[in-house]
């Protein structure tokens, strides 16, 4: 049985991130998923949380695979995708390894563990665009096109979907749900409009891809649900995750299973 770490929206805490490695690792966990909003930030903070995850998932023996979120440093990643060495022989793009033991996955990504197959659909609409600035703490490109989601669906369904962004009601959690129809922030229209159009490429590929399990983070909400997908045999369990500091934030998966062998308590 291979048991996997799963969580969300570190957000550059590096306390918190040290303290989950530390967590896996004592109980020989060897692969965390992350599914966004990791840290991958510019400038000297973004270096030293990247050289203290490295450290701490070293120490742990921990490797670190990341859907990223809409909060990363797309200015950073894009250069590295652009870049010959990071792409196949046709074009599309390799996984970003950052550090030893940090790796970034590209948009559309597949990959198999243990006979269980596993996409990867990074990115997602910052609705607080407006109070960032262009090329410093936001980026364009951290949004999903329909390029992206007809990479992820090629292959057929996967049984496992990570992505940052979440899915449209009803396939939505109910707590996310619950977000969606308040609006408790108070977010102005068009970043609403924004935020539609981004859980709209998230929902069209849980649907045709129809997984077992889809894990996202974004919306810092932690809770659960199941849901019968349309043209699907099975049930679909839905995770959204909490963030740092809130329980919630990180899970386990036992990958053969996919199910949640036991909890992680206070996270």
């Amino acid at each position: 049985m291979t048991v996997l770490g799963v969580a969300g929206d570190w957000h550059g805490n590096l306390m918190w991130a040290r303290a989950r490695l530390a967590d896996l690792g004592r109980q020989g966990i060897t692969t965390l998923l992350h599914v966004g909003d990791f840290g991958v930030w510019p400038g000297p903070s973004g270096k030293r949380y990247l050289l203290g995850v490295e450290e701490a998932a070293a120490s742990s023996r921990v490797e670190v695979l990341v859907t990223p979120g809409n909060h990363e440093d797309w200015g950073r990643l894009t250069d590295l995708w652009s870049n010959p060495r990071n792409r196949t022989e046709n074009g599309v793009t390799r996984p970003l390894r950052l550090t030893e033991h940090v790796t970034v996955l590209p948009r559309g990504y597949r990959w198999t563990m243990d006979g269980r197959s596993f996409a990867s659909l990074g990115g997602a609409a910052s609705v607080d665009r407006r109070s960032r600035t262009e090329g410093v703490d936001w980026w364009p490109s951290e949004a999903i096109t329909d390029g992206h989601v007809e990479r992820v669906v090629h292959d057929g369904p996967a049984d496992v979907l990570l992505t940052h962004e979440s899915p449209d009601p009803p396939w939505a959690t109910p707590k996310v749900t619950q977000i969606l129809d308040r609006n408790p922030m108070g977010w102005p229209e068009d970043a609403l409009a924004y935020s539609r159009d981004s859980r709209r490429r998230v929902t069209k590929a849980l649907l045709a891809l129809r997984p077992h399990l889809l894990v996202h983070g974004h919306m810092h909400a932690a809770d659960e649900s199941c849901v019968k997908l349309p043209g699907a045999r099975h049930e679909t369990r839905v995770w959204s995750l909490g963030c740092d500091g809130e329980p919630g934030n990180i899970r386990l998966l036992d990958a053969q299973t996919l199910s949640e062998p036991r909890r992680i308590a206070g996270a």
